[in-house]
């Protein structure tokens, strides 16, 4: 088998502590503001991809799944680490769940990788503007 390709001089990479032992090339997810774990399956939210093997407390760097970590203001109806972000009047709010029924799409431009409140600012991993049915 042949190494594989790998291209990593315009990623976007983030240090976490491992909430749990991480492992290279896996999928992580957000078990804090701080911390991350591998994902568990299909239904997790990743949002980047381990660069290397690391035990349980130790600094993981992390490939991020988007291009950039800009400040944005939450909006009524608030923002929960780790989910989908959408646009509404006032900020940035939480995805409603996803049924995938094509009615009422809407966009998304980020996962949250801080919680708020109305008016706070937090970390949003942009990920581009997906359209999806809610």
């Amino acid at each position: 088998m042949t190494a594989p390709i790998q291209f990593t001089e315009n990623a976007l990479v983030l240090s976490y502590v491992a909430a749990a032992g991480c492992t290279i090339g896996e999928a992580v997810v957000l078990a804090s503001d701080t911390t991350v774990q591998d994902a568990a399956g299909a239904t997790d939210l990743a949002i980047g991809v381990a660069a290397s093997t690391v035990a349980a407390n130790a600094v993981v760097d992390v490939y991020m799944f988007g291009h950039a970590v800009v400040p944005v203001v939450v909006g009524t109806g608030d923002a929960t680490r780790g989910t989908k972000a959408i646009l509404a009047a006032d900020g940035f709010i939480d995805a409603t769940a996803h049924d995938s029924d094509g009615v009422n799409n809407q966009s998304v431009y980020g996962v949250f990788l801080q919680s708020g409140v109305v008016t706070n600012t937090v970390g949003l991993l942009l990920t581009g503007c997906d359209s999806r049915g809610v």
